[in-house]
Protein backbone atom coordinates (compact mmCIF):
# COMPACT_ATOMS: atom_id res chain seq x y z
CA UNK A 1 0.00 0.00 0.00
CA UNK A 2 1.28 3.84 -0.50
CA UNK A 3 0.61 6.23 1.44
CA UNK A 4 0.68 10.24 1.51
CA UNK A 5 1.11 13.12 3.71
CA UNK A 6 0.84 16.90 3.19
CA UNK A 7 3.34 19.42 3.17
CA UNK A 8 3.20 22.76 4.12
CA UNK A 9 5.87 25.15 2.63
CA UNK A 10 6.17 29.37 1.76
CA UNK A 11 7.73 30.60 -1.39
CA UNK A 12 8.26 33.79 -1.96
CA UNK A 13 10.69 36.32 -4.12
CA UNK A 14 12.17 39.09 -2.97
CA UNK A 15 14.89 41.96 -4.55
CA UNK A 16 17.57 39.58 -4.01
CA UNK A 17 16.45 36.01 -3.47
CA UNK A 18 13.89 33.40 -3.35
CA UNK A 19 13.90 31.15 -0.13
CA UNK A 20 11.73 28.37 0.49
CA UNK A 21 10.53 27.45 3.97
CA UNK A 22 9.19 24.02 5.38
CA UNK A 23 6.38 24.51 7.27
CA UNK A 24 5.52 21.21 8.26
CA UNK A 25 4.35 17.74 7.33
CA UNK A 26 0.30 16.92 7.84
CA UNK A 27 -1.65 13.47 7.86
CA UNK A 28 -4.64 16.57 7.85
CA UNK A 29 -5.45 19.02 5.35
CA UNK A 30 -7.89 20.83 8.33
CA UNK A 31 -4.87 20.42 10.67
CA UNK A 32 -2.70 22.21 8.17
CA UNK A 33 -5.15 25.09 7.27
CA UNK A 34 -5.13 25.74 10.83
CA UNK A 35 -1.60 26.31 10.78
CA UNK A 36 -1.82 28.09 7.60
CA UNK A 37 -3.84 30.50 8.85
CA UNK A 38 -1.78 30.64 12.12
CA UNK A 39 1.42 31.21 10.47
CA UNK A 40 0.11 33.97 7.57
CA UNK A 41 -0.14 36.11 11.17
CA UNK A 42 3.78 35.48 11.61
CA UNK A 43 6.21 38.20 10.97
CA UNK A 44 7.72 37.56 7.33
CA UNK A 45 4.63 35.26 6.03
CA UNK A 46 2.33 37.86 6.22
CA UNK A 47 4.14 39.92 3.81
CA UNK A 48 4.02 37.19 1.19
CA UNK A 49 0.69 35.68 1.85
CA UNK A 50 0.77 34.17 -1.40
CA UNK A 51 3.38 32.38 -0.73
CA UNK A 52 1.88 29.22 1.22
CA UNK A 53 2.38 25.95 -1.18
CA UNK A 54 0.53 22.72 -0.18
CA UNK A 55 1.97 19.56 -1.68
CA UNK A 56 1.25 16.14 -1.58
CA UNK A 57 4.22 13.77 -0.64
CA UNK A 58 4.37 9.99 -1.15
CA UNK A 59 6.11 8.61 1.88
CA UNK A 60 9.02 5.95 2.15
CA UNK A 61 9.64 7.02 -1.85
CA UNK A 62 13.43 7.92 -2.25
CA UNK A 63 12.96 11.17 -4.42
CA UNK A 64 16.69 11.08 -5.64
CA UNK A 65 17.21 7.92 -7.10
CA UNK A 66 20.81 8.48 -8.92
CA UNK A 67 23.37 10.71 -7.62
CA UNK A 68 24.25 13.98 -8.51
CA UNK A 69 26.74 15.77 -10.84
CA UNK A 70 25.70 19.49 -10.74
CA UNK A 71 24.95 21.86 -8.17
CA UNK A 72 21.12 22.77 -7.09
CA UNK A 73 21.91 25.90 -4.92
CA UNK A 74 18.88 25.34 -3.24
CA UNK A 75 16.26 22.44 -2.03
CA UNK A 76 16.04 20.53 -5.35
CA UNK A 77 14.27 16.64 -6.51
CA UNK A 78 15.18 14.83 -9.19
CA UNK A 79 11.71 14.57 -10.99
CA UNK A 80 9.11 16.75 -11.85
CA UNK A 81 8.43 19.80 -9.81
CA UNK A 82 4.39 19.29 -9.40
CA UNK A 83 5.85 17.13 -6.97
CA UNK A 84 3.99 13.11 -6.83
CA UNK A 85 1.49 11.78 -8.45
CA UNK A 86 -1.18 10.78 -5.79
CA UNK A 87 -4.43 9.22 -6.84
CA UNK A 88 -7.31 7.35 -5.46
CA UNK A 89 -4.83 4.37 -4.47
CA UNK A 90 -2.82 6.07 -2.06
CA UNK A 91 -4.00 6.30 1.38
CA UNK A 92 -3.32 9.09 3.78
CA UNK A 93 -0.45 8.62 6.29
CA UNK A 94 -3.38 9.10 8.74
CA UNK A 95 -4.49 5.49 8.69
CA UNK A 96 -0.55 4.44 10.21
CA UNK A 97 -1.26 6.09 13.29
CA UNK A 98 2.11 8.05 13.51
CA UNK A 99 2.65 10.55 15.31
CA UNK A 100 6.21 11.69 13.48
CA UNK A 101 7.83 11.12 10.42
CA UNK A 102 11.47 11.13 9.19
CA UNK A 103 12.69 14.05 6.66
CA UNK A 104 15.85 12.79 5.05
CA UNK A 105 18.03 15.84 3.06
CA UNK A 106 21.89 15.91 1.95
CA UNK A 107 23.33 19.17 2.29
CA UNK A 108 26.79 20.40 2.07
CA UNK A 109 28.53 24.14 1.38
CA UNK A 110 30.20 25.29 -1.51
CA UNK A 111 31.30 28.74 0.00
CA UNK A 112 29.78 30.80 2.28
CA UNK A 113 26.86 32.04 1.29
CA UNK A 114 25.59 28.74 -0.59
CA UNK A 115 24.64 25.31 0.47
CA UNK A 116 23.59 22.70 -1.85
CA UNK A 117 20.71 20.56 -0.49
CA UNK A 118 18.85 18.31 -1.95
CA UNK A 119 15.20 16.61 -0.49
CA UNK A 120 15.36 13.25 -0.17
CA UNK A 121 12.22 12.11 0.99
CA UNK A 122 9.97 11.40 4.30
CA UNK A 123 9.81 8.44 5.69
CA UNK A 124 7.67 6.44 8.26
CA UNK A 125 10.34 5.19 10.10
CA UNK A 126 13.89 5.86 10.84
CA UNK A 127 14.87 2.39 10.16
CA UNK A 128 13.44 3.45 6.27
CA UNK A 129 14.87 6.22 6.47
CA UNK A 130 18.58 5.23 7.22
CA UNK A 131 18.18 2.47 4.30
CA UNK A 132 17.96 5.37 1.83
CA UNK A 133 20.62 7.23 2.90
CA UNK A 134 23.20 3.78 3.08
CA UNK A 135 21.45 3.19 -0.57
CA UNK A 136 22.87 7.14 -1.78
CA UNK A 137 26.32 7.03 -0.32
CA UNK A 138 27.14 5.69 -2.99
CA UNK A 139 26.42 7.39 -5.95
CA UNK A 140 28.12 10.04 -7.97
CA UNK A 141 27.85 13.31 -5.96
CA UNK A 142 26.49 11.76 -2.94
CA UNK A 143 30.18 9.53 -2.53
CA UNK A 144 32.15 12.75 -1.89
CA UNK A 145 29.61 13.86 0.60
CA UNK A 146 28.50 10.84 2.64
CA UNK A 147 28.48 12.77 5.75
CA UNK A 148 26.33 15.52 5.00
CA UNK A 149 22.68 13.43 5.44
CA UNK A 150 20.39 14.67 7.48
CA UNK A 151 17.46 12.57 9.18
CA UNK A 152 15.50 15.05 11.06
CA UNK A 153 12.20 13.07 13.06
CA UNK A 154 9.69 15.72 12.92
CA UNK A 155 6.45 15.74 14.72
CA UNK A 156 2.85 15.85 12.29
CA UNK A 157 1.00 18.34 12.23
CA UNK A 158 3.19 20.95 14.01
CA UNK A 159 4.37 24.05 12.53
CA UNK A 160 8.23 24.58 12.29
CA UNK A 161 8.45 27.96 12.19
CA UNK A 162 6.87 29.46 15.03
CA UNK A 163 8.23 32.92 15.46
CA UNK A 164 8.27 34.10 11.26
CA UNK A 165 11.59 35.21 9.47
Amino acid sequence: MKYFLYTLEHIYTDESHTACKLLGFFDDLEKLEQVKSFASELSGFKNYPKGFVITKYEVDKRHWEYGFNSVVGEIGRDYLTEGDIIDETYLSVQELGLESVFSVSHSYTIHRYLDDERMIGVFSSKEKAEQAVEELKTKEGFILHPDDFDISELDLNDLLWKSGF
